[in-house]
């Protein structure tokens, strides 16, 4: 069933950050939330780029680390989505190729919210337990 794990997902809080706030207080954000990734929306509330650990650790790495840099010098503007109708399969699939962790939700440049690679992970873990029970009562029932 396409996009049922999107679908979900989209219902779910998805935590935002202005561009011009700081890196100090994305850096907050995701520690007090216990996330890794955050969409960052300009001043009409449109999404303008994505900002994740990652981000952080490249811009810490490269030495350029400043606490009150705003977040549009660090965000990814290359914005990756997907719809409602994305399947657990075609979100792996852009996953492993891109080599990223998240995937926004959008509809009509509209957010809805934001998949992650744990995401995926835990709803395959469940399908193959649901299956794997449902074998079990099978072979049982005999």
């Amino acid at each position: 069933m396409p996009g049922k794990l999107v679908s979900r997902m989209s219902k779910r809080k998805c935590f935002t950050i202005s561009e011009v706030d700081t890196i100090k207080s994305a850096s907050q954000k995701f520690h007090e939330n216990q996330i890794g990734c955050m969409p960052v929306l300009d001043k009409n509330k449109k999404v303008v780029g994505i900002l994740s650990e990652r981000d952080l650790s490249r811009l810490i790495y490269t030495e350029k680390f400043n606490l009150t840099l705003p977040v549009s010098e660090l965000m990814s503007k290359d914005l990756i989505s997907c719809d409602l109708n994305t399947s657990v399969t075609e979100l792996m699939d852009e996953m492993t190729e891109k080599k990223i962790r998240h995937i926004l939700i959008m509809e009509d440049k509209n957010l809805l919210g934001i998949v992650s690679i744990g995401d995926v992970v835990k709803h395959l873990i469940n399908k193959i337990e649901e299956e794997n029970k449902n074998l079990k009562d099978y072979i049982n029932s005999y």
